[in-house]
């Protein structure tokens, strides 16, 4: 579930692809020109995502850290950058740990800044993240099989400099975006029944670590414990099947938090999100977010309307702490679809 946090801010920033790209041959035109380990670098005329070429490092037999590299330079006064790229894998094993994948990272002042992690065989994805600055004046990116076989694919590799006046913009319109309701009318629901959506029976019916507990409840007996100390992502979720002619779906569920502190970013809170997809893995748009909460709250009903994207035929419920540490309460998630 990683994935979900990193496509934040995928569909807002189009204006910034008009900036200058601080990558040099990041659409590898000019072969390996301008990328360190060039002998690693294979040159795809056949495989790549626009333009004559594309970028791909591969490796077969022997699991080690196999990948290009590009420092850049930040022009001043930039408050942040966008980093972007299209990637593609094909027969990824995955290492010995989750993050030995292929990968794209950021380096900012020591520090890596992971872009996307892909495993498995994808099609094409465009992957972009924002990552704020403080005085840095340089970086270096990074395109690799982080000790893993496979084929890694790669093209249009961008790295773009926002000035404060664009990046708090760009923030305003994502917050509006992502702003949710709080539910205090009774209004009845023709509910969908998911599985054990009120943990009465345990994590029945969902997948992923966590546990449920009779401390809390917002109803019944027992609620979704989700409690972490590691800013990592921390959840569950289950997918289920959207009926027919389908055109909206309303989701809500009960909340409560306990010392929870926002990660890094905005967005690293307790989470609710909602992926469509046609067939349990390939997604008819970008995930949907129910509610960010934090901080230490009593009980609330959140709840959402969304649009079905065409195409659709399952959907996800995902109950996570993003990145965040303390603990999140979870109960009675409701689903109702309209016609």
């Amino acid at each position: 579930m990683k994935k979900i946090i990193s496509t934040f801010f995928l569909s807002v920033f189009v204006f910034v692809s008009a900036q200058k790209n601080l990558i040099s041959n990041g659409g590898f035109e000019y072969d390996t020109e301008s990328w360190n380990n060039g002998n690693i670098l294979q040159i795809n005329p056949y495989t790549k995502k626009s333009g004559t070429k594309g970028g791909s490092i591969t490796e077969y037999t022997s699991p080690q850290w196999k990948g290009i590299d590009q420092s850049f330079n930040i022009p001043k006064n930039t408050a942040a950058i966008e980093v972007s790229a299209w990637l593609k894998a094909d027969g990824v094993e995955k290492g010995n740990n989750d993050w030995n994948k292929a990968v794209l990272i950021v380096e900012i002042a020591g520090k890596g800044e992971n872009i996307a992690s892909l495993d498995g065989t994808t099609g094409w994805k465009e992957f972009k993240k924002i990552i704020p600055l403080n005085k840095d004046r340089s970086g270096r990116l990074m395109l690799a099989l982080s000790d893993c076989t496979g084929i890694f694919y790669f093209d249009d590799v961008k790295v773009t400099a926002l000035k404060q006046e664009d990046y708090n913009k760009l923030v305003e319109a994502e917050n509006k975006k992502y702003e949710v309701k709080v539910i205090t009318d009774s209004t009845p629901l023709e509910i969908v029944k998911l599985t054990n959506a009120g943990f009465e029976n345990g994590l029945e019916g969902w997948r992923g670590n966590a546990e449920t507990t009779s401390e809390e409840k917002s109803e019944g007996r027992k609620s979704l414990k989700l409690s972490s100390q590691n800013p990592v992502w921390f959840g569950i979720d289950q997918v289920a099947d959207i009926p027919d002619g389908s055109k909206t779906l309303d989701v809500s569920a009960f909340v409560k938090t306990k010392d929870l502190k926002p990660g890094k970013n905005d967005w690293n809170k307790g989470v609710m999100i909602v992926e469509f997809t046609k067939d349990g893995i390939a997604k008819t748009n970008d995930d949907q977010p129910v509610f960010f909460v934090s901080d230490t709250k009593d009980w609330q009903k959140f709840g959402k309307i969304l649009t079905i994207p065409e195409g659709s035929k399952k959907y996800r419920i995902m109950l996570a702490l993003s990145e965040a540490t303390g603990t999140m309460f979870v109960d009675d998630v409701q689903v109702k679809f309209n016609k």
